[in-house]
């Protein structure tokens, strides 16, 4: 599935191909460390280091109505997004980063728009997301997109995130 994107000619949208997994685990992991390298509390600070199995196996997590999508400019693999199965009528909005030296450009809103049209055409009616409480930025992308705050379904969670979700039917 191919993402116009309109707003910065140098960058496209792709699915995830095989291959691509230790490159998106790299951008992922080097986000997690540009915002919480120092982190005073090591569950958030080596939080996603053990929690990456989904890319390290992306063909199948997101084969069932499900997509992983990836930002790339200059032949690299710049952004990141994907919609994972959480039952018949959710979905999970996950893996959503950016290089920071391509933030402001209207690519995570790019990959967001892209992720939402393959939910509906999916036929979920429902997105939620969780996203770190530091995480500022991408929380204003969300609320602007219809994201409404929502309760945690994590025990615990709300003490590290956010919680979110969209009604899409």
């Amino acid at each position: 599935m191919a993402v116009p994107t309109p707003l910065e000619p140098n960058w496209t949208i792709r699915p995830f191909r095989p291959g691509d997994g230790p490159v998106v685990r790299r951008l992922i992991e080097s986000v997690w460390r540009e915002h919480f390298h120092n982190h005073p509390d090591s569950f958030v600070r080596d939080f996603i280091y053990s929690r990456l199995s989904d890319v390290d196996n992306a063909d199948t997590v997101y084969a069932d109505r499900a997509l992983f999508l990836c930002a790339i400019a200059e032949d690299a693999i710049i952004g990141t997004g994907a919609i994972k199965r959480f039952d018949d009528r959710e979905c999970e909005m996950v893996r959503m980063f950016v290089a920071s030296i391509y933030r402001g450009r209207g690519i995570a809103r790019t990959i967001a728009d892209g992720l939402i049209t393959f939910a509906r055409s999916a036929g979920y009616d429902r997105i939620r997301l969780s996203s770190n409480n530091a995480l500022t930025a991408s929380h204003r992308l969300y609320e602007r997109m219809g994201f409404q705050r929502a309760a945690s379904w994590d025990p615990g969670g709300e003490a590290h995130s956010n919680y979110y979700a969209l009604r899409i039917c």
